[in-house]
C-alpha cells in the first residue's frame, strides 16, 4: 500500500487499510505512523504511537475494539497531558461495547470528549479531512 507521498506503508489492520484508502481517494495529505506523542502514566513514562497525523493536525485513531480499561485511561492521560492535541476516532462500530464494560465506544468518545464516527461516515471523514489547521492550544 502507499501513502499520498508515493511511499509504502504497511498498515496493521484491514480497518487502517481501508481508512489510508479513503485518505487517498480524498487526496488529504497524511502521514502513517510518524507522530509519537509522550504521556505520562503514573510512576512510568510511555510513548504513543499515533495511527494516523493529516496535514490539518488531525491525529486519527482507528479502533476495531477498545479491548480494557488500560487502553481507554492511555486516551484519557493523553488529552488530559496533552489538551492542545486533536484526537479523533474512527470505529468500526461506535456501537460496538468497550471490552470489560456496558458502554460503548461512541458513549466512551463522547464521555471523555474525544470527536468520533464510524469507517462507514464517509461525509464526516471527508469534511475532517478539510478541515483548517485548528489553533488549539
Amino acid at each position: 500500500m502507499q501513502d499520498a507521498h508515493g511511499n509504502s506503508i504497511k498498515v496493521r489492520s484491514k480497518l487502517e487499510a481501508d481508512f489510508a484508502e479513503m485518505l487517498n481517494t480524498f487526496e488529504a495529505e497524511y502521514w502513517y505512523e510518524i507522530s509519537k506523542v509522550s504521556y505520562v502514566i503514573p510512576a512510568s513514562n510511555h510513548t504513543y504511537n499515533v495511527d494516523f497525523t493529516t496535514k490539518n493536525g488531525i491525529y486519527w485513531e482507528l479502533k476495531g475494539w477498545l479491548e480494557n480499561h488500560a487502553e481507554r485511561t492511555k486516551y484519557v492521560l493523553i488529552k488530559k497531558q496533552h489538551p492542545e492535541l486533536d484526537i479523533r476516532f474512527v470505529f468500526a462500530n461506535p456501537q460496538k461495547l468497550c471490552g470489560g464494560t456496558k458502554m460503548t465506544h461512541a458513549k466512551w468518545a463522547e464521555k471523555f470528549g474525544f470527536p468520533y464516527c464510524s469507517i462507514k461516515d464517509v461525509d464526516t471523514i471527508r469534511a475532517w479531512c478539510k478541515e483548517k489547521p485548528s489553533k488549539r492550544k
